[in-house]
């Protein structure tokens, strides 16, 4: 069993495969009900991407995430509402800085996204079909990001009923208010020399699902 600072994005390189096994519940952060740990949690993370590189409040620390290796991808124990969160911010700044390409070519590859829901089918077609997916609209001249992605012919009416998916645009709606107006956060969030937002990874050499 071994700890270490990590990122999102050293975890993805690091593993390769990143999957919230069937056994984890549903996405919940961006949930109605939700609104204050999610609001409280976008604001750490933008007032941390923000700051300076060389603050010496950096980075913010997410805490411990617990997690191993099965079936030749990490899945994690705890930590899946945290690790989604930070990849649908990830595709956000992504998009709002336009590195959306770059983005793609990092977690989505062989037709599949690298991090992924095994929750449901609903939700794992979800996520790799939206890790794929650069908007040609920018960010800034967005109004309605929700009803662009549900607009897309890769999405599918029923996936509505789906709690992950709709917590997930629900988020993305969220964040797409408290970013909007931001640039060159997409460079600090994959900066691994400087990083803005780490967590301690906590590999466990087994556990029984």
């Amino acid at each position: 069993m071994t700890t270490a600072r990590t990122t999102f994005s050293k975890l993805i390189e690091r593993h390769g495969w990143v999957r919230i096994p069937v056994i984890q519940r549903d996405y919940a952060q961006g949930r109605a009900d939700q609104h204050i740990v999610r609001d409280d949690f976008l604001k750490s993370l933008h007032d941390a991407l923000c700051l300076p590189e060389d603050n010496p409040m950096l980075p913010l620390d997410l805490d411990f995430i617990y997690g191993s290796v099965v079936n030749g991808s990490f899945q994690p124990l705890d930590g899946q509402q945290r690790l989604t969160t930070l990849f649908l911010l990830h595709w956000y700044l992504a998009w709002a800085d336009g590195f959306g390409e770059d983005f793609r070519e990092r977690i989505f590859t062989a037709g599949r996204s690298r991090f992924s829901y095994e929750v449901r089918p609903a939700s794992r077609d979800f996520i790799n079909a939206f890790a794929s997916y650069v908007p040609h609209v920018s960010a800034a001249d967005c109004q309605d990001l929700v009803g662009m992605i549900t607009d897309q012919p890769w999405y599918f009416r029923s996936w509505q009923y789906d709690p992950t998916i709709r917590s997930a645009l629900s988020m993305l709606d969220r964040m797409h208010e408290v970013f909007q107006k931001t640039s060159g956060l997409y460079a600090r969030i994959i900066d691994e020399a400087a990083p803005a937002i780490t967590f301690q990874l906590l590999d466990l050499e087994q556990f029984d699902l």
